[in-house]
């Protein structure tokens, strides 16, 4: 039952990630500036979980518009100095808003982790690189 609840209220929050609207449970670890574009990292707390989890990535205009920019990779890496650099998984789909795609990540250490984030379409190439925290 309890295993129940937890996939009906994951399925609630990404179903609202989703939506047009924006979706005031959603917590942004990071944003950067790339052109004409913010790019924005959500999740649904102030960090990323250890393991499996996911994350909302949106493109929006100076207005906060959502923007489709097209084809959206993500690679997620962990700097250690004097050791090389450490690996995540992560895939990433476009949702049904055009500017909003659900990243799914597989991070297995806690601490300081970057997304390298690449697209191609509608509005010409870019990247941006943002923070994100596992605990």
């Amino acid at each position: 039952m309890i295993e129940r609840a937890a996939v009906l209220a994951a399925t609630a929050v990404l179903v609202a990630a989703c939506s047009q609207a924006p979706d005031n449970s959603m917590k942004e670890l990071g944003s950067a500036r790339a052109g004409a574009l913010d790019v924005v990292l959500l999740a649904p707390s102030e960090t990323l979980p250890q393991g499996k989890g996911f994350a909302i990535l949106e493109f929006r205009e100076d207005s906060g518009a959502l923007v489709n920019v097209g084809t959206v990779k993500v690679s997620a890496t962990m700097p250690h100095p004097g050791a090389d650099t450490m690996t995540g998984g992560s895939g990433v789909k476009p949702t049904p808003a055009p500017g909003r795609y659900e990243i799914s990540t597989d991070l297995s250490m806690a601490g300081g982790w970057f997304f390298a984030i690449e697209w191609d379409g509608p509005r010409g190439r870019g990247s941006a690189r943002l923070p994100g925290t596992v605990r």
